[in-house]
């Protein structure tokens, strides 16, 4: 089910995950002290999130990397 809103999580490293696979980060959204990545959900996000936890993911080191760096930058900037 695509949601309308999109898919927000809280963990840091699989929005970096997901931005890595190609999904769109669409808010950075406020929860109290910390922030919620809102990305534009696909029919396939169940199974690139299960993919992601149960260390079946594919991602290049260095893509993920900076991936990483961005994100920071992007959470320190908000």
């Amino acid at each position: 089910e695509i949601r309308a809103d999109g898919y927000g999580t809280r963990d840091f490293y699989l929005a970096c995950f997901l931005r890595c696979i190609g999904y769109q980060l669409i808010n950075l959204r406020p929860e109290g002290a910390r922030k919620v990545f809102v990305f534009r959900d696909r029919p396939s996000r169940r199974e690139d999130v299960l993919s992601f936890y149960s260390d079946m993911a594919k991602v290049p080191p260095s893509t993920f990397s900076a991936t990483i760096k961005d994100m920071k930058a992007l959470l320190h900037n908000a």
